[in-house]
């Protein structure tokens, strides 16, 4: 059985090149780059963009139940303005809507001398100092109020204008240059930054943790474990912006800061991004390279939104310019690295039996002599 014909790939673009018998009466399949399939089709198209940074980017605050917001819409404010009260801890009462208590609505603020101000042992009731907000009034004629406690003062991190002001949030339009991260954790914090690695795949150790970042905003490189978490938060670090963060260390963050609240003392508050993901991840090429011209800048953490803002003024940065072509490997062999996309592969079998639309990368190797590799495009972004 004849008509097999013959794949190559071509030397000078690295693509594919399909060589098939014609049959009679029949036109052959051009698949080469100059054919008309390949001649107007660009791969990079083919790839997903890289996150960028984003100017004037919008970062929210979560609101809960219980906390009083201390500017309203349109309101201007100033980096370290008192934006909202927040209470440490939350409580939900139930109590039978009657008297000043049935004429609230919801969101109004109760008055304790309305709630039960004692009981047995173990259940909850108003104290001296709580402060109280009426959720709804349910069709049963009970009140759900939310008792919150040991009140603390949320601090804006950069300068803005109040853009969004909603029940469960409230949000900030700033003029800085924001870095969107995949993972925030903390309260909102703001400070100088400072870069603690030396390249974006390094890891922080706690021994390089030093007294004098105290109150900055550490850049920790792909990722840093929980004695450097915890070091950092004991010696005033106000914040760390990381390439990638596990999950187990975030757990042990978590029970560290509920052990914390329990006590009588209120610790500073302590905030970190992680701009890549889970595990050890790299951290992006556009976010490194900001955050290298941009050291000494101040910087505001906003976990809840998983946002990093850096201050000042894009003209008074220098940053790299990325042509077209060039890609960013963001798993797999080389991963973090840019390299540039010559062309397309196609279905190529992975490991596991899938079959993965690939293209051709060329890199720098090892010995510092180019080489060129087939990845999966969905592995890979693109710079410009």
């Amino acid at each position: 059985m004849g008509g097999g014909g013959h794949v190559s790939i071509d030397p000078g673009t690295g693509q594919l090149r399909s060589r098939r018998p014609a049959r009679p009466g029949r036109t052959p399949l051009r698949t080469e780059p100059d054919g008309p399939l390949g001649g107007g089709a660009d791969p990079i198209r083919f790839i997903s963009p890289a996150d960028h940074p984003m100017l004037a980017p919008l970062a929210r605050l979560r609101l809960r139940p219980a906390d009083r917001p201390l500017v309203g819409l349109g309101d201007a404010v100033v980096s370290g303005q008192p934006l909202i009260e927040h209470c440490r801890e939350t409580f939900l009462l139930e109590v039978p809507s009657r008297g000043a208590l049935a004429e609230l609505l919801p969101g109004d603020e109760v008055d304790l001398a309305l709630l039960p101000q004692g009981g047995p042992i173990g259940r909850v009731h108003a104290r001296p100092g709580d402060r109280a907000r009426l959720l709804f009034t349910g069709p049963d004629g009970t009140a759900r109020v939310a008792l919150g406690r040991s009140p603390e003062i949320i601090a804006s991190p950069v300068d803005g204008e109040v853009e969004e002001f909603e029940a469960g949030h409230l949000g900030i339009r700033s003029g800085g240059i924001g870095l969107a991260g995949r993972i925030g954790w903390g309260q909102p914090v703001r400070g100088r930054l400072l870069l603690g690695v030396t390249s974006p795949d390094a890891e922080l150790r706690a021994s390089a943790i030093d007294i004098a970042a105290a109150g900055s905003i550490l850049v920790a490189g792909a990722r840093l474990d929980i004695e450097a978490l915890t070091r950092a938060r004991a010696i005033g670090v106000a914040g760390i912006i990381c390439g990638g963060l596990v999950g187990r260390e975030l757990r042990q963050l978590e029970e560290s800061d509920v052990r914390q609240r329990a006590a009588l003392h209120t610790t500073a508050p302590f905030a970190v991004v992680a701009l890549d993901g889970y595990g050890r991840r790299i951290v992006p090429t556009h976010a490194w390279e900001l955050l290298v011209a941009a050291a000494g800048r101040p910087v505001g953490l906003f976990p809840d939104s998983r946002l990093a803002i850096v201050g000042g003024k894009v003209g008074d940065l220098h940053l790299p310019e990325h042509v077209a072509g060039e890609v960013r490997i963001t798993s797999g062999e080389g991963a973090g690295r840019v390299a540039r996309l010559v062309g397309l592969a196609g279905p190529v079998r992975r490991p596991g039996g899938m079959y993965l639309a690939c293209g051709f990368i060329e890199e720098t190797g090892p010995d510092g002599t180019p080489r060129r590799r087939i990845v999966p495009l969905s592995d890979l972004e693109r710079m410009a």
